[in-house]
């Protein structure tokens, strides 16, 4: 005996899955009734179907405007009624957005960041060399008490110079006189982090031992 069962894997896809396939069904339905006056009102109480199954959507910024094209996207556009608004068009709907351009070029230096190497960038072509100095300051500043802070690691100027030279592409060509680098004398997290794990990592393995003592003695007696 054979038995025909419908499953959904063969059934037509669904245009719009939060509102089920029976409202696609219905949707398909209202497209065939003749009588364009109670095609115009079967889409009305379907609005309000919609709205029933998903009743958060009236939180949304013009969610009639929403629906209305919801129902004719379900109706894959085939869905002719005088409604509220204007009947979209598949293009509208089917338009893919602009791809958001990405920068294609490499950071030289990642651990600094993309942000730091446009900032040297902006450096390099400065004119008024009072706020160039006092912005390249600023940027090897950064350099040196980032890499304090977070790598453990004291950046000495020759190497701060190089990396500003390789960063500006050759144009920024200064010394180490010129540069006058402020160190946050606060700014050491890494260390007090590291030091205050190494301490209660001592005293955890010490109270252990001392439980362990206090075990042994007890079964001694």
């Amino acid at each position: 005996m054979e038995h025909n069962m419908a499953y959904n894997t063969q059934a037509e896809p669904m245009a719009i899955s939060e509102y089920g396939r029976s409202v696609q069904e219905m949707v398909k339905h209202i497209c065939t009734i003749p009588d364009r006056i109670k095609r115009n009102e079967m889409a009305e109480t379907m609005i309000q179907v919609m709205i029933n199954l998903n009743p958060g959507v009236k939180e949304l910024e013009d969610y009639e405007h929403k629906l209305w094209d919801h129902l004719f996207i379900i109706s894959d556009f085939e869905l002719d009624v005088d409604g509220p608004f204007e009947k979209p068009s598949r293009e509208s709907v089917e338009q893919k957005p602009e791809r958001i351009p990405y920068k294609d070029e490499l950071i030289k230096f990642r651990f600094y960041g993309r942000n730091l190497q446009t900032m040297v960038e902006e450096a390099a072509e400065m004119e008024d060399p009072e706020i160039k100095e006092a912005f390249i300051n600023y940027i090897a500043s950064f350099m040196v008490n980032s890499s304090r802070n977070w790598n453990d690691e004291n950046l000495d100027k020759a190497t701060v110079i190089e990396h500003l030279r390789t960063l500006s592409k050759g144009t920024l060509n200064v010394t180490e006189d010129d540069l006058q680098i402020h160190i946050e004398a606060n700014r050491t997290r890494s260390k007090n982090f590291k030091s205050n794990s190494k301490q209660r990592g001592h005293k955890n393995r010490g109270n252990n031992q001392n439980r362990n003592r206090n075990r042994n003695q007890k079964r001694r007696y």
